[in-house]
């Protein structure tokens, strides 16, 4: 039987969701230190200190769970980009803001990325997190794509195509965890800002 979201009962929708947290927060470090091969109810009970039966009352499968810790670890980049870039005034602040927050984000939270980077490599049980990640960066290629054309329509972005620029933001974004986990002693700033300078030089208006 799995639980229900009672809206009369909000004491009992706090408490799962706070539980639902912890098995989560379980799940990315097991898949951290374990690899995600190994992330068993078993193991990932043991990280949160609960029985199996518990994760099971919450998430039924395993795939579950794994789609699960991508919406969490998404849900929280979002807030993170968000905060960064909601006070930007054009298109060229709001570009730098985004890349910046990213770099940010990803130095602050290497558990996460790696934990989310196995799932989406993952076979067979996680092909329906595989997917959903997927679709979120078809989305964001879509929001950038939806900026640049906005910023050109504006005057503040010179003449390029949407599309291309979108993909090389988006790709250069991805590599950044791969390039901080690899070289711990990076300055995370001023990878942030360089790789910021790199696309504002590329897309501002002359």
């Amino acid at each position: 039987m799995q639980p229900e979201n009672r809206s009369g009962d909000q004491k009992r929708s706090f408490i799962e969701d706070a539980r639902r947290g912890q098995i989560v927060a379980a799940t990315i470090a097991t898949i951290t230190e374990l690899g995600y091969a190994k992330a068993s109810f078993v193991q990932i009970a043991q990280r949160a200190e609960i029985s199996p039966g518990l994760i099971t009352y919450h998430f039924a499968k395993r795939e579950e769970l794994m789609k699960q810790v991508m919406l969490t670890v998404h849900d929280s980049m979002d807030r993170a980009l968000t905060a960064y870039t909601e006070s930007a005034t054009d298109h060229v602040t709001a570009l730098r803001q985004l890349i910046k927050g990213f770099v940010h984000y990803c130095a602050e939270h290497p558990a996460e990325l790696i934990a989310i980077s196995q799932i989406a490599a993952a076979a067979r049980d996680a092909e329906a997190a595989r997917a959903w990640a997927e679709a979120q960066n078809t989305a964001t290629l879509d929001e950038l794509e939806d900026m640049f054309r906005e910023g050109q329509a504006l005057g503040e972005l010179r003449a390029f195509s949407p599309r291309v620029m979108a993909v090389s933001v988006l790709a250069a974004m991805e590599a950044a965890p791969a390039e901080l986990m690899a070289r711990p002693d990076t300055d995370v700033s001023a990878y942030a800002s360089e790789l910021a300078d790199l696309f504002e030089r590329a897309v501002r208006a002359a």
